[in-house]
């Protein structure tokens, strides 16, 4: 627990990543894409936690056995040793979990990492000095045993429970250290006033079908931190360098001050599964990545955009797609300023690809001479990542009851920039299929409401959907995982006559 606790504290303090999450870091860098796959779709955010928790029950076990160690002679000398030793422990282990010893390979270099790392464990170690000063252990001086030798216990039972009182009272100080130190991600200033996008197509209602847009608080989030970065908008910059003529270095303020566009949009993470629902459309309002590029004037030589968020994260797409008129860096989201979850201060968003390479909290664009394979394609993972043709059923759930007779099907569908063309609804195994009607796309990159209205055979067993793109690729209905290029096939709700 004490370990646990100056862990917290450490990371709040040196606004660095804690050994625990670069450790599990590493551990889901050495997982096969398609464990780590499955592991989101059947934990869903919950799969970082479950990592992060694995990590932290190996860490308290071997902070348990320091502190017994420890416990035999508490002296300074001790403490000093032990600081001194968990610092090279830590340094070997991040080059065993490909971080670079003592870091090296992490964004802020050597220095950054070997010394907020230093700090951690003199932290640690300072701990477990007051703490045992406060068990009223001593170092042992040499006595003659009134038992043999071994015989009695080097900690009472007393002493046991007073350490495991100790060690609530010190993760409760923890907590609130932590909660009290400033959050820099709620410090965000207010974004130009200007409209929303005009929504002029009437609404569909439609029971159980998806918003239009999808409310921010219901927009997935997918993140490969434990902790997301909070950063303050007082002190972010971004940064445009590489192959520019012009290297560019923008405040928040700067960035609001760009000309800016609003649009809607549609994200879906390559982790979603045929009818998940890792998938949203929001309004977005932002200043056009094209035109920040031009800014910095792209030279001839230039084959990628590499994008680095507040967290180390990296992607990169070919300059072409950095240059779509539609790709943005938004700061805001359905009217709002972007929230934490959602890569506040900016992120990126580009059309027709999937959203891990969609950027989150970026602080610096660079364009390099060479192909460049970000954070999950070096975990095997699609570079090209164009969205699939998907299709959900949202009506009816599930094991629903239906009637004989006619039965109302709804959903959305969604091909990226491609648009949707057709959907087919089928309730008897595929020998027929019904056109739904499509409504018309708020904006080019937005996923598509449909509705059909179908006749329930006797036999009724499942409904199924599959939709058609705006090139004419039809969904296909065979079955692919999300790893490695996104998942595939026809979404099927089972229905029953009742």
């Amino acid at each position: 627990m004490v370990l646990l606790t100056v862990v917290g504290i450490g990371r709040a303090l040196v606004q660095a990543p804690s050994p625990v999450e670069v450790v599990a870091d590493g551990v889901l860098l050495l997982l096969p894409g398609g464990l780590s796959s499955a592991a989101i779709d059947t934990l869903r955010s919950g799969a970082k936690l479950v990592l992060y928790a694995g990590v932290a029950v190996g860490t308290l076990a071997v902070g348990t056995l320091v502190g017994a160690v420890y416990a035999r002679r508490p002296t300074w000398t001790s403490t000093l040793g032990i600081a001194v030793a968990a610092w090279l422990v830590s340094g070997a282990l991040y080059a065993a979990v490909g971080a670079g010893a003592f870091g090296a390979g992490l964004d802020g270099g050597l220095l950054w990492h070997a010394m907020s790392l230093l700090v951690e464990t003199l932290l640690f170690a300072l701990a477990l000095r007051v703490f045992y000063s406060l068990l009223g252990l001593r170092p042992a001086t040499h006595v003659e045993p009134t038992t043999p030798f071994g015989s009695g216990p080097l900690v009472t039972r007393r002493d046991v429970l007073v350490g495991v009182g100790l060690s609530g009272v010190a993760a409760a100080v923890g907590a609130l250290v932590w909660r009290a130190l400033p959050s820099e991600g709620e410090v965000i200033l207010a974004a130009p006033a200007r409209g929303p996008v005009s929504l002029n197509l009437p609404p569909w209602d439609v029971p159980g079908l998806s918003p239009e847009i999808t409310p921010t608080a219901d927009f997935y989030t997918v993140s490969k931190n434990i902790i997301d970065p909070s950063v303050a908008t007082d002190t972010w910059k971004l940064v445009v360098d590489g192959l520019v003529d012009r290297p560019l270095e923008l405040t928040y303020q700067q960035l609001l001050a760009l000309p800016a566009v609003e649009s809607a949009l549609t994200l879906m993470c390559i982790s979603n599964s045929v009818g998940g629902d890792l998938w949203g459309n929001a309004t977005w309002k932002g200043v056009k990545l094209a035109a920040l590029l031009q800014q910095a004037g792209v030279q001839a030589g230039a084959v990628d955009a590499v994008f680095t968020g507040a967290d180390d994260y990296k992607d990169s797409v070919a300059v072409e797609r950095a240059l779509d008129p539609d790709a943005l860096l938004a700061w805001e989201m359905n009217g709002q300023p972007l929230t934490r979850a959602h890569g506040a201060p900016a992120r990126l968003l580009i059309p027709d690809i999937y959203g891990m390479k969609n950027v989150k909290w970026v602080t610096r664009i660079t364009l390099v001479p060479n192909d460049v394979k970000g954070y999950w394609q070096t975990r095997g993972w699609d570079d090209t990542a164009r969205y699939q043709v998907a299709s959900r059923i949202d009506s009816p759930r599930g094991r629903s009851p239906v009637k004989q007779g006619t039965l109302d099907v709804a959903g959305v569908a969604f091909a990226g920039a491609r648009g949707i063309r057709r959907v087919e609804v089928t309730v008897d195994g595929g020998k027929s299929w019904t056109d739904a009607e499509i409504k018309p796309a708020l904006a080019r990159n937005t996923w598509q409401l449909w509705k059909a209205r179908v006749v329930v055979p006797p036999e009724v067993r499942d409904v199924r959907v599959r939709a058609t793109d705006g090139v004419g690729e039809r969904q296909t209905p065979d079955e692919a995982s999300p790893y490695p290029a996104g998942s595939t096939g026809w979404h099927t709700v089972n229905v029953f006559l009742g």
